[in-house]
């Protein structure tokens, strides 16, 4: 691209763009004049022997613009090409699209002429720098000489190293002005050209021929031609500058979603959502090649992969599902959504269009496991086919648009070594905790919500013999049980006519008929629980379960809530006799301020003389000392406490290490 800066008059400025213009021309070499100069500059048009296309008619369709459509848009009926501003400057226009325009220009013209105007902006600085080549026209007098001088200055000061190329347009007064141009190196050998006023009037007539290379203003614009690379430079840097604009990102990922969406109508049934995404990413590729758009490689996979998370995927939650650290993903409403990371919420700077593609995805992950949601069933949970477990509502039970809630899956099982390493629980503690594993005590893993209790439930199975048959549970799957003689229950809701639902509790009774040698209930929550105690009374020890509560005492009052609410004639004090009986173990998990999971005790639940009463011994607590450096200080303590299957044990011979519970 060629820059016509200030040095003459907008009219000498122009009859040297059309010079320029024609010469390339004859040269066969596809050519387009911007015209900056003036706005509405319609008495030039007889400069350029035809009418002038304008700017401000092509940036509204420039994020999706076909340069080959560009080109015969502006195809004159003469024989220059001109586009110039109806009635907007430069100065005041959003550089960005300006670049983008002249890279799409760049595809089907060899060169770009463009007369600048008078004044140098802002905007017109970055414009500058993106060029490569500036032409300084200047007259042959001592007021021109000066003139040029300054611009040449400006030039420079905007960008140092840019190449300045000087015409002088001799008017016929060649007076010595040397001196004057000594430090200007630049002036010391310009492209000369005779530029009376008789030869202007000559230019302008439609007789005067360009092909004349004997003529001097002839010659010394094919010597600009000739001598100068007139190319564009970083154009793929100005295309990603440009479609990294937020709103012009999107009306070109609106435009291709639109066709996109229309073309995988027939994919509808697809189930696999990898080859869904690959179908969608070749249809785009076709859609960007049909529509000659010319789009950067980098702005391109952005494109694919968003249109892809769309119509294939979860949308913009697709990077948070994938990214290792979140731990879980809220979604409340299409506008605000929050992560979880390191033990830490944070609000996101995504969102979704609008509820109605917020749904969709709740729709598209339900489905998936056979489940759904509407206004008749507005709740619903659910697992992705990662095993992360879901929970949705929709409006108008939530009352600030749908809310989505992910616990996400560890892919990366967390190991008691690494629990150790994260200073989650103590050497001492696992090695209790293995010994009563072993030893096929009940444990109930208890604590707040997102507090760590299944995958802690996941850590303390890998002490479980490989040998022996286990049944679990679930609500929805996500247990990552290690051993390979496994069974696998999940309950399932009613259909939407109202039937077929197996509830945790008629899958807790069917294991019982299973032969297992322990049950794992994922949760309970409900009247399952009298069927898992009973179980683990009753021939089935070292069966394991989670439960909601804040303390290991109110555990216990949970466990004794739900037994009674199912309306079994159990007196109180016999609901709690056997879960004194069946329960050995609670581990409570905890929360910390500084966002970290800790076991703040593990305690042994015994029986005494009085069945309506019990005793919680703590055997091991968290000891929490201080809060230094957005850090939770403290140590894992042994109370000193030795439970009595521990002494029983050691009595039948089984080694167990003694010093843990020092």
């Amino acid at each position: 691209m060629l820059l016509i800066t200030p040095g003459c008059s907008v009219l000498q400025r122009n009859l040297i763009a059309y010079g320029l213009s024609s010469v390339s021309s004859n040269q066969k070499k596809d050519n387009i004049i911007l015209d900056f100069s003036i706005p509405g500059t319609e008495s030039f048009w007889t400069v350029y022997k035809n009418g002038m296309k304008y700017i401000e008619d092509i940036l509204p369709i420039l994020s999706s613009i076909n340069p080959k459509t560009l080109k015969d848009y502006l195809h004159p009926v003469g024989t220059s090409m001109v586009l110039g501003f109806k009635s907007a400057k430069l100065s005041n226009t959003n550089i960005d699209k300006i670049l983008y325009l002249i890279v799409a220009l760049k595809i089907g013209f060899k060169y770009i002429f463009t007369v600048m105007p008078d004044q140098i902006s802002g905007n017109i600085s970055s414009f500058i720098k993106e060029s490569r080549c500036v032409l300084l026209p200047y007259m042959s007098d001592i007021a021109s000489a000066r003139n040029a001088i300054l611009i040449a200055e400006e030039y420079r000061s905007v960008c140092a190293d840019i190449n300045l190329v000087t015409l002088k347009l001799d008017i016929g007064y060649n007076f010595n002005f040397n001196k004057l141009l000594d430090n200007f190196q630049i002036f010391t050998s310009p492209i000369i050209a005779d530029f009376n006023f008789d030869i202007q009037g000559q230019i302008l007539s439609p007789e005067f021929s360009y092909k004349n290379r004997s003529n001097s203003y002839v010659l010394a614009l094919n010597n600009v031609i000739d001598k100068y690379d007139l190319k564009i430079k970083s154009s793929n840097a100005i295309l990603s500058s440009y479609y990294q604009n937020e709103s012009v990102y999107k009306e070109l990922r609106d435009d291709v979603q639109k066709i996109l969406v229309d073309e995988m109508k027939d994919y509808a049934d697809e189930t696999d959502s990898e080859r869904l995404k690959q179908m969608a990413k070749n249809k785009i590729n076709e859609i960007i090649k049909k529509k000659e758009l010319v789009i950067p490689s980098d702005i391109l996979r952005k494109l694919c992969k968003d249109l892809c998370d769309d119509v294939a995927g979860f949308g913009v939650l697709e990077d948070f599902l994938s990214d290792p650290l979140i731990t879980e993903i809220m979604v409340n409403g299409c506008k605000n959504i929050f992560i979880e990371k390191a033990g830490k919420i944070s609000k996101t700077n995504v969102s979704f269009p609008d509820e109605n593609k917020l749904k969709t995805v709740i729709d598209r992950m339900v489905s998936k496991i056979g489940r759904h949601i509407d206004e008749f069933s507005p709740i619903v949970d659910a697992r992705l086919q990662d095993g992360s477990r879901v929970n949705a509502v929709i409006s108008p039970i939530s009352l600030g648009g749908h809310v989505i809630t992910i616990r996400k899956f560890l892919k990366n099982k967390l190991s008691v070594d690494s629990l150790i390493s994260s200073n989650s629980v103590s050497k001492k503690m696992i090695e209790f905790l293995k010994i009563s594993v072993i030893l096929k005590k009940n444990i109930i893993i208890s604590g707040g919500t997102g507090t760590g209790k299944t995958t802690f439930l996941n850590a303390i199975s890998s002490f479980i013999p490989k040998e022996e048959r286990l049944i679990t549970i679930e609500d929805s799957a996500e247990l990552q049980l290690q051993q390979d003689h496994i069974v696998r229950l999940e309950s399932r809701p009613k259909s939407t006519e109202g039937t077929g639902d197996i509830s945790i509790r008629r899958l807790v009774v069917n294991a019982l008929r299973m032969r297992p040698d322990r049950i794992i209930v994922g949760e309970c929550r409900s009247g399952e629980t009298f069927d898992m105690i009973q179980a683990m009374s009753t021939g089935h020890p070292g069966s394991l379960t989670t439960l909601h509560a804040n303390s290991p005492q109110d555990a216990i009052l949970r466990l004794i809530m739900m037994i009674s609410m199912l309306g079994i004639e159990l007196s109180e004090s016999s609901i709690i006799s056997q879960i004194a009986s069946s329960v050995d173990i609670i581990v409570h998990l905890m929360r910390y301020s500084d966002g970290s999971r800790k076991i703040s005790s593990i305690s042994t639940i015994n029986k005494t003389n009085d069945d309506s009463i019990y005793e919680i011994k703590p055997v091991f607590t968290f000891d929490l000392k201080s809060f230094e450096n957005d850090t939770q200080k403290g140590d894992f303590v042994s109370s000193g406490y030795i439970p009595e299957f521990i002494n029983t044990a050691s009595q039948r011979g089984i080694n167990i290490n003694m010093e843990i519970f020092k």
